[in-house]
Formats: structure tokens, sequence, C-alpha cells
């Protein structure tokens, strides 16, 4: 799919790991449209991973001056230069320059948002908000976008001998008269209860909690910070809390590395996982019980929900999926 639109200039001024997923995204946007796109930002370390991630003949540095005519004078001559008629503004640009994008009629400006907060929304062509529900409100001149954040070539890249190793020094995974032995590993978000931890000590299984990184076993630090890694050494991962934004991004985690995911029976679980899940009533250790159940005694079942979740991942959170999205809604602006 290609698409024509116009030359685009992508303002950003964010923290450095959220600016390494935008400038990825907006990569993978440039395969699928033949206009040019142009990264402007105020910050030497902002450059530096743009020119490591896309053309570096079109991403500018710009000066703090303090003159902020002067600021805006240097855009306006890129303006001028390439042609450029539609801008997304991502994180604290300066506000003069945004100012003066808003005064000229011509231009079409998409600002994105980490989280809602009122604006006028006649200053802009769309406001987006990440979610991870893709929905479009052209009238109103809102959009929600699920915002790039897992990379997954992390774990399609991830050396299989390396995660062996690590289980073997963990002792997940053991050799005994040349018979191997492995340990069914439950990863949890939440609220651990004892009674949990009793329950899967009966089971058989061993345990890590996410979020302290602790466990029957202990990961070391520069492993436990390392979620591809993490995610590759558990069989399940159940979530006994409601959903907001660091749950979401391990569970994302564990959609791309295919970890069997466990969730209460909620909307907002089943919008976010679909059928790459397995559920539960939150009120029910029994259907707990079970879904655990099933996926150590059930591999047929395992590799079903297994393959619905990297479907899901893909079709929806990808950096791929986002990006046409993208394409579709800077070609109807």
């Amino acid at each position: 799919m290609t698409t024509k639109v116009h030359h685009i200039a992508v303002l950003i001024d964010c923290d450095k790991e959220k600016a390494i997923h935008w400038f990825e995204l907006f990569r993978q946007i440039k395969t699928y449209i033949k206009s040019e796109i142009y990264f402007i930002v105020w910050n030497y370390d902002l450059s530096d991973i743009a020119r490591s991630i896309v053309d570096i003949d079109k991403v500018y540095l710009m000066s703090r001056s303090v003159f902020k005519l002067n600021d805006y004078k240097l855009i306006n001559n890129l303006i001028q230069e390439h042609k450029i008629e539609q801008f997304v503004e991502i994180g604290d640009i300066p506000q003069f320059v945004s100012w003066k994008l808003k005064k000229n009629s011509i231009f079409k400006i998409i600002k994105v948002l980490d989280k809602f907060k009122i604006l006028d929304n006649i200053d802009y062509s769309l406001i987006i908000y990440q979610n991870y529900t893709a929905k479009i409100n052209y009238q109103k001149k809102i959009a929600y976008i699920p915002y790039p954040q897992i990379n997954y070539k992390d774990f399609l890249d991830l050396d299989t001998q390396l995660v062996l190793d690590i289980k073997r020094n963990l002792g997940l995974v053991s050799y005994d008269n040349q018979i191997i032995s492995k340990s069914f590993v439950c990863g949890h978000l939440g609220d651990l209860t004892s009674e949990f931890i009793r329950y899967l000590e009966y089971a058989q299984c061993e345990w890590y909690d996410i979020i302290p990184n602790k466990g029957s076993f202990i990961l070391p630090e520069d492993l436990s910070n390392n979620l591809p890694i993490v995610y590759e050494l558990l069989d399940c991962i159940v979530v006994s809390a409601e959903l907001d934004d660091t749950i979401q991004y391990n569970l994302l985690n564990a959609m791309a590395s295919g970890t069997i995911i466990i969730v209460p029976r909620y909307e907002h679980y089943q919008a976010l996982l679909g059928r790459g899940a397995l559920y539960y009533s939150p009120n029910s250790s029994s259907e707990l019980s079970a879904c655990i159940d099933i996926i150590q005694k059930n591999e047929n079942k395992k590799n079903i929900i297994r393959n619905l979740a990297s479907e899901q991942f893909q079709r929806k959170y990808s950096y791929q999926a986002i990006a046409q999205f993208w394409v579709h809604l800077l070609a109807k602006i």
C-alpha cells in the first residue's frame, strides 16, 4: 500500500525512551507513503537517536534561542525549502513555535498527547490520545491510537541458547540421567496473596512477581530489567489487578513473547487482549486454577492461545499495524 500525502514535519521533544519508538514508527510510516518526512528536535540526544534510525538528512536540530522569533525563522526556512504542509507535534515543543504554526491556516497540524488534556480543537486538524483501541472521530477532531512501545524484533532475535542457559543457571531446567526436567513458572502482576503462593507451591509451580522483581528464584538485576528475557522464562502470567499503563505495557510484552496471559474477565482486558488470553472470574479461585491447569496439561490449547495472542499483537500493536493506521489518518487529514 502506497499513499500520497503532503510533505510532513514531525516536531518532537520528549524523553529518549519514547523518542526511540516514535522515530521507529515514522520510519515504518515512510515505507507506505511517497512524501518525505522531516524531523525537527531541540535536543542533541534526540537528534543522535533520530539519525541512528531514520534518514540523517531529514533530521534538523534547533537551538533553543532566547529570541523566540529566530527559532521559528529557522523552521519557516525549512517549511519553504521542503514545501511542508503537514505537522505532527509530539511532546513539549516550544510554545511560540506551536502558536506560530497554528496562526497559519494553510498548515494541517496533528497534536499527540500522552493523557487527556482540554485543548481548543479549532487550532488543530486532529488531536491524538494514546489508547489501546484505535478509533477516530473526525467531526470532533479526536483520534485514539495505540502508542508504539514494543519492538517485536527484540523477541524474534532472542537467542534460544541464551534463554536455556539462564534457565539452567536458575535451576528451572535440569538434566538427570539424560532426562530433562522443566519447572513450570507462573509470573504475576497485581497483589500476590499468600493463598495464591500456597496454591502455586501445591501445583508444583515456581512463581515470579514482575513489578517488585522477586519470586521463588532469584533473577539478577540485569536480567529482571530485560523484559524479553523475563517473559521467555515465564510459562504464563496471571493478573489480579485493574488495568493501568504499567500492566498494559507488561501485557504487550507478554503478547510479543508468546507468554500465555490469564486475566480477570473485565471488558478492558477483553478489548486489549481479545481471544489471545484466558479469562477467569476475579472472585473464583477455582476458575483461576483451571486456567493454570489448562496451560500445564494441554499443549494444544496452549499453542492455540499463543498463536491468537501473536495475531492480536501483530494486528493492533506492532509498529506495522500502528504505522498503517497513521498512514490512513495522514491521508485523510
